[in-house]
């Protein structure tokens, strides 16, 4: 997918959560322990509700900022590919998926926090800051759950 305006940005990183959470939900029934079982479908879910979140920036949003172009710094700084959904996430254990999902919430957050530094327009910056907010906001929660999976 080639982003070049916010709103592109908006539908690839819908996307990739999307796809995380297929990924997960499709490991989790391969998986042979039921403790990343759990957690894998927990995270399944949590992916979801973040990927229809976002989306839901698109209807809220002002043209002007949705419209907004920002493929200089996606040029520079290139999107990440999809993760791949191979049969990792069935082999790992739980601390193992916790890691590689906060890996994956740190580099989006990143992204969001590059660009907001980066981009003018007040109604860029405010749109850039709630969306980085909801990826942090999920991010702790999804972490905290997934933590808790792990004192039971």
């Amino acid at each position: 997918m080639k982003v070049e305006s916010f709103r592109d940005l908006l539908d690839w990183t819908s996307g990739y959560h999307q796809h995380l959470s297929n990924c997960f939900a499709d490991s989790a029934k391969a998986h042979s322990d039921k403790r990343p079982q759990l957690l894998l479908n927990y995270l399944a879910d949590k992916e979801m509700d973040l990927a229809t979140r976002v989306r839901g920036f698109k209807d809220v949003g002002e043209n002007k900022a949705l419209n907004t172009w920002c493929t200089e710094h996606i040029d520079k700084h290139p999107l990440m590919a999809e993760a791949a959904c191979d049969d990792a996430f069935t082999t790992m254990d739980t601390n193992q998926i916790i890691t590689e999902v906060e890996k994956q919430h740190e580099l989006i957050i990143l992204l969001y926090q590059n660009l907001f530094e980066r981009s003018h327009p007040p109604q860029m910056q405010e749109m850039l800051a709630e969306v980085r907010d909801l990826e942090k906001e999920h991010a702790q929660q999804m972490m905290y759950g997934a933590n808790r999976l792990e004192d039971i």
